[in-house]
C-alpha cells in the first residue's frame, strides 16, 4: 500500500496516549508501582475502555467507507505490528485513497 493509513495513524496515537497515561498512573504509586492493586485495576479498565472505543471508531469509519478490515487477523489489543494497518486491523479503502489523492492533486494546481 505505501500510502498513509488513517487507522494506523489513529491507532498509534491512541496507543501512545494510553501508554503515557499508564506510566503517569504507575508513577503515582511510588512504593509499589505496577504491583499496586489500584494500578492493576486502573490499567485493566483503561485498556478495556480504550480498545472498545477504538473498535467502535474503526467500525464507524468502516461503515462510512473510509477503511476496511485487513485480510490477515489482527485486533487492537494485540499491540503494534509491522503491517500496513500497524496493528489496528484496518487499512484504507481504495475510494478513500482516491479521495485523498484527489485532494492532494487539487492543492498542487
Amino acid at each position: 500500500m505505501g500510502k498513509e493509513q488513517i487507522a494506523r495513524t489513529i491507532y498509534h496515537r491512541v496507543m501512545s496516549v494510553m501508554k503515557y497515561t499508564l506510566e503517569l498512573e504507575e508513577y503515582s504509586y511510588r512504593e509499589q508501582g505496577r504491583k499496586d492493586p489500584r494500578y492493576k485495576t486502573f490499567k485493566k479498565h483503561l485498556m478495556s475502555n480504550t480498545y472498545e472505543n477504538l473498535r467502535g471508531l474503526f467500525g464507524d469509519m468502516e461503515n462510512a467507507g473510509l477503511i476496511q478490515k485487513t485480510d490477515y487477523p489482527e485486533d487492537v489489543k494485540d499491540g503494534y505490528k509491522e503491517t500496513d494497518s500497524g496493528g489496528s486491523g484496518f487499512v484504507n479503502t481504495e475510494s478513500f485513497d482516491e479521495w485523498t489523492m484527489k485532494g492532494n492533486d487539487d492543492n498542487e494546481q
